[in-house]
């Protein structure tokens, strides 16, 4: 039998880890009329930063896996050293919006100046011009694919469509998208702010356990490429990178598991044409 996706060298999925580092970006996304007073709000998205990624970054090294950070620019701007050490240790910097700007709220004027705003800062501190885009809240508007086309993005993780890369129309050209899911995502299993009252509490991390070792499982037997998302200021918690490296371990009993970052499954899909194209259905 054919297999529904062909991953290089006869793997049977592809894995990547990524991570949403909004950092001090928190608290404009969550309550911009008062982010500027909410101490102990700033205090949970430096935490991100300052103690979750050094966390976050020890893990990878110890079981030598690449990694994609999202970072906004107003972030990168103010973990510097943080970004550099990213790169350092060979992981990818992607693009986050500047301070987490969801395109969906904003005119595409403004969504366009957010865009150069935010490679300007992390290619000033990288030297290198991000490829892959995410958008904040994983939302898009129609007109969204050809501008990142434009400034030379090469692939796009925001979306939904499917469970494994696919292509998207992107004005005159094509975008691929490394689709993702909530289900993957740390924030609805973990994420709580009190004022305003957001997320769904705080969950057993057994229960996240089992819920994302059920949903590899199952991708892996479908040639999925399960994309993980993460954020520092949630998942750099001591209980929760426990969490992430008992993931790490179960995933690693199967074999024929490519763990590869955003850029790397990018680079091989596109030289390798394994992806389809899937269309926009009008809801007018």
């Amino acid at each position: 039998m054919e297999p529904r996706f062909r991953w290089p060298e006869g793997k049977q999925c592809a894995v990547v880890l990524s991570f949403d580092m909004d950092g001090e970006c928190v608290p404009f996304v969550y309550d911009r009329p008062n982010a500027r007073k909410r101490l102990t709000l700033l205090s949970e998205a430096s935490f991100g930063p300052e103690v979750g990624m050094p966390r976050i970054l020890r893990l990878l090294d110890q079981y030598q896996i690449p990694a994609t950070f999202f970072i906004p620019g107003f972030t990168a701007e103010r973990n510097t050293d943080v970004v550099k050490e990213i790169v350092k240790q060979g992981h990818e910097v992607g693009h986050h919006g500047y301070l987490h700007e969801r395109p969906d709220m904003v005119t595409e004027e403004e969504e366009e100046k957010i865009l150069i705003r935010g490679l300007e800062v992390l290619e000033g501190i990288t030297g290198v011009r991000p490829r892959g885009y995410r958008s904040p809240a994983w939302e898009l508007k129609y007109s969204s694919p050809a501008l990142l086309k434009r400034y030379g993005f090469i692939y796009d993780s925001s979306l939904m469509g499917n469970d494994i890369p696919y292509r998207i129309r992107a004005g005159d050209g094509e975008l691929l998208e490394l689709p993702v899911q909530w289900l993957l995502d740390d924030w609805p299993w973990f994420g709580f702010q009190s004022v305003p009252p957001l997320g769904t509490g705080i969950s057993d991390p057994a229960a996240v356990l089992s819920a994302w070792s059920w949903e590899f499982e199952g991708m892996y037997r479908e040639n999925g490429c399960f994309v993980l998302t993460m954020h520092p200021f949630v998942s750099g918690r001591a209980s929760r990178i426990l969490l992430l490296e008992r993931l790490i371990r179960f995933i690693n009993g199967f074999p024929g598991v490519w763990w590869a970052n955003c850029a790397q499954v990018a680079d091989y899909c596109i030289n390798n044409s394994v992806c389809s194209l899937q269309e926009f259905k009008n809801l007018d």
